[in-house]
């Protein structure tokens, strides 16, 4: 019996509509495995792009924990408690804090890389490192100390300024990273608690070390901070002005005298709290009593 001419076309809609049904699911499986893949490849990619950023951060950190390790740490006398005191009452010398800090041999370390002026550290954090200068800002922002080229730069100064820190404010650039290595510890600065517990750092240089006693943490556009003056004030009256306008933007409190007659040293870092924000530390340099080219020969003369 033959088909009639309706069932016919009923058959012929149904095998249409499946073979549609059967291309629609090709064509979302197709979609499907496409957008698998592209899911699989930004994964991978972001693999190897985080696999090459911690490369990097290991490298850095590896060839500063070598430089830092072939500094040797010698006590030195704390410059806010310079000679033993007697007390009356007791009749006994009070005990001299020492304070165990990097003795960089300078000498020794310009003939492994030329540039470096001083030594920077704060104690019981990573912030031990050479601090350089070169003709420009911008050299050291990607080279290590030895000339090699890599991101996380070095810790410099500010080319304008004398490397003896002989100037009113000295400046020293540093990467903020993403853990505590270069001046990445200078984000906790922000806490007050923190910042009354490590407000204490130290700068050394070839013939003298320096205290350096931070007395105000605060947020900045990285324009704003071009024009903080360098190595001139035009006199006391507007060095102390700007003391007096960084202080009253502060993020932390400090009683921390500070006269016309210091001299500053200014710490700037990239921050990301808005576009081209910075993060800036200002301390007042405190000389240690005895600079350290008379604490070398008097450790000869003993030794001798």
């Amino acid at each position: 019996m033959k088909e009639s001419k309706h069932n016919k076309e009923r058959k012929k809609n149904i095998e249409n509509k499946e073979a549609k049904q059967k291309t629609n699911k090709k064509k979302q499986l197709t979609i499907l495995y496409a957008i698998l893949g592209v899911c699989i490849a930004g994964i991978l990619t972001f693999g190897i792009w985080l696999a090459m950023e911690l490369y990097l951060d290991w490298q850095s950190q590896n060839y500063y924990t070598q430089l830092a390790n072939s500094i040797e740490m010698r006590p030195r006398p704390s410059p806010a408690r310079p000679e033993a005191q007697t007390s009356v009452a007791e009749e006994k010398p009070e005990k001299i804090e020492e304070l165990w800090l990097p003795f960089v041999d300078f000498e020794e370390l310009n003939k492994r890389f030329s540039g470096v002026k001083g030594w920077i550290s704060l104690e019981g954090t990573p912030l031990n490192y050479p601090i350089m200068q070169t003709d420009n800002n911008d050299y050291f922002l990607n080279h290590l100390p030895d000339g090699t080229r890599h991101r996380s730069g070095s810790i410099f100064l500010d080319y304008r300024n004398s490397p003896d820190f002989t100037d009113r404010n000295t400046i020293i650039y540093g990467h903020m990273s993403r853990t505590d290595d270069m001046f990445g510890v200078l984000r906790h600065f922000r806490e007050q608690a923190y910042f009354d517990a490590n407000k204490i750092m130290y700068i050394h240089l070839p013939d003298r070390d320096y205290q350096l006693e931070i007395f105000t943490v605060y947020l900045v556009d990285s324009g704003v901070l071009a024009e903080i003056p360098v190595l001139e004030f035009r006199d006391d009256e507007h060095f102390m002005q700007n003391l007096n306008h960084i202080r009253s933007i502060s993020l932390v409190s400090s009683d921390l005298e500070v006269t016309a007659q210091d001299r500053i040293v200014t710490l700037a870092t990239c921050v990301y709290d808005f576009v081209n924000a910075r993060l800036v530390l200002v301390g007042k340099l405190v000389p240690f009593i005895e600079p350290v080219q008379k604490m070398q020969m008097d450790t000869t003369a003993q030794e001798g």
